[in-house]
């Protein structure tokens, strides 16, 4: 529609005049520095002449604004890269498609960088308490949000929590890493579930690669995966329920 038409063009003429006016104010100060400068010629001096303004290319950057895109891609028989129509946009939690993303990089001004693969099955490890980048992003992928029943804090903003308590002394006094850093043992806690599991009696282990099964205070149990939260012992049926006044 033209309104989406005009919305577009002002918005790319935004963020254009925006670097135009940090490059203006650097220049107009680098002319002024020079004019102001004593010459050491016995000519007379002369006011200096504007310069040309300056191309769309030369511009700096206006912002810079960090997108987590997630396509899935297969290979043809001749090994060519197919990619799908559709990705996964981290920031938002939403789907978008894939020409949007071509059209964010065709722009002259925008930046690229394409992280490597990490795969998700990967059982990835150290010996430190401190988790690694690589391990850190593995498990930000994986879980995708914080792993508490029903939390939907995304994963980039949680905490990485060792699921069975790291032993800082388990190494000098010779004894086996109870709750090593490994994929296996690691999940994404927002702040509050974080100190919640920590201080309370809530207890939560990995069944499989993404799957938690919790424990409540009271005994219930919980699955959480990807596709969300559901309850493992629901309400005794033969239990009545309250009736409504």
């Amino acid at each position: 529609p033209l309104g989406a038409r005009r919305s577009a063009a002002l918005g790319d003429l935004a963020r254009t005049q925006t670097a135009l006016d940090l490059f203006n104010q650097t220049h107009q100060a680098n002319q002024a520095n020079l004019a102001t400068e004593p010459r050491q010629s016995s000519e007379p001096s002369q006011p200096a002449e504007p310069s040309e303004e300056p191309a769309a290319a030369d511009l700096p950057t206006a912002r810079e604004v960090v997108l987590h895109v997630h396509v899935d891609a297969g290979f043809t028989e001749k090994g060519v890269t197919v990619f799908g129509p559709t990705g996964r946009l981290e920031e938002g939690q939403r789907l978008l498609l894939l020409d949007q993303v071509r059209s964010w990089c065709a722009d002259s001004r925008t930046r690229i960088i394409v992280k490597p693969v990490i795969d998700l099955n990967a059982d990835l490890s150290t010996a430190a308490y401190a988790v690694p980048d690589r391990i850190r992003e593995q498990i930000i992928l994986r879980d995708r949000t914080c792993v508490f029943p029903w939390c939907t804090r995304p994963a980039r903003r949680c905490d990485i929590d060792h699921i069975t308590e790291y032993d800082h002394d388990a190494a000098a006094e010779g004894r086996p890493q109870p709750g090593p850093t490994q994929t296996d043992n690691l999940a994404c806690l927002c702040r509050s579930h974080h100190r919640l599991k920590t201080h309370t009696a809530w207890r939560y282990r990995m069944t499989s690669n993404g799957v938690f099964e919790w424990t409540s205070p009271h005994g219930h149990r919980y699955r959480r995966d990807r596709d969300g939260t559901s309850a493992l012992d629901p309400p005794d049926p033969k239990i009545p329920r309250p009736r409504r006044p």
